[in-house]
């Protein structure tokens, strides 16, 4: 069960995004807005069975001078009441979580609407930069580059260029590479792809490892291909991650917490990490 997804629900998530000058994209909303509205349903569940086995044992107490209602009520509550608390400490087997709609018809009920700090759905693809900038950007998606590109101020990053992957433009040859991508095949293979045209990058993307768990919204698809082997890049566990159809967007991240990522990757010492030299495959 999910709450409704109602337009104040939606500008309430959106304020939320944009506070404190953010700009977000409209899948980060998207995203937020599914989160807002998901309810706990195990936790309710076991929450219930404690509430409900308190009650018992106090009518127990209160029924300790009969002895065989004391003991049917003491016992069955103190069972419910461990038999929740198990509930709450147990980890789901599933590692997905349910979203509240999909993302086409959230933009058939709410593409219209245009709160503060909204980066446009079809808004052209964000300047490059300066092509002699110290830091070069590559983002796997024009999504994720247009939101970069939108928040370098914010976050106060300065003589930095952003580039989505596929643009005809390409960092200058003494330019400091980041990737910034999504925990997908795609999006991982990016740094090798990188690697494959003479790009050294470190990588400041999601990786499996990163996002697996039900604090994430991970999407369940059907078994993936890998466009190239990433063995020499990911665990064995993360390679059958993606494998079996999982992913996670960027942009389920708050734009803050997305560019924050980049700032940690700039604040490195300027050299390649040890995966991002592996001869790529």
């Amino acid at each position: 069960m999910a709450l409704p997804v109602t337009t104040l629900l939606v500008e309430d998530c959106a304020a939320a995004l944009g506070r404190d000058g953010w700009r977000y994209t409209q899948r980060q909303l998207y995203y937020a807005t599914c989160a807002r509205a998901e309810t706990p349903a195990s936790n309710a569940v076991s929450t219930g069975e404690v509430g409900l086995g308190v009650i018992l044992i106090l009518i127990g107490l209160i029924l300790i001078g009969v002895k065989v209602a004391f003991v049917l009520f003491v016992t069955l509550g103190t069972a419910l009441v461990l038999a929740g608390i198990l509930g709450r400490l147990r980890k789901p087997v599933l590692t997905g979580r349910l979203l509240a709609l999909s993302f086409d018809e959230f933009r058939s009920r709410f593409g219209t609407l245009e709160p503060a700090g909204l980066i446009a759905r079809d808004s052209a693809p964000p300047p490059a930069g300066s092509p002699d900038a110290a830091v070069t950007i590559v983002c796997d998606t024009q999504d994720t580059a247009a939101l970069v590109a939108a928040n370098l101020g914010r976050a106060e990053i300065v003589g930095a260029r952003v580039l989505a992957a596929g643009s005809p433009d390409s960092p200058a040859a003494d330019s400091r590479v980041i990737v910034l991508h999504d925990a997908s095949p795609r999006g991982c293979a990016l740094v090798l792809d990188l690697l494959d045209s003479g790009i050294e990058a470190e990588d400041a993307g999601l990786r499996p490892r990163d996002v697996d768990g039900q604090t994430n919204q991970v999407i369940e698809g059907a078994p993936a291909r890998l466009p190239r082997d990433l063995s020499s890049l990911l665990q064995p566990a993360e390679v059958d991650w993606l494998l079996s159809g999982r992913r996670v967007e960027l942009a389920t991240l708050a734009p803050e917490i997305a560019m924050d990522r980049v700032r940690a990757a700039i604040s490195q010492p300027a050299h390649p990490r040890d995966d991002a030299r592996l001869t790529a495959r």
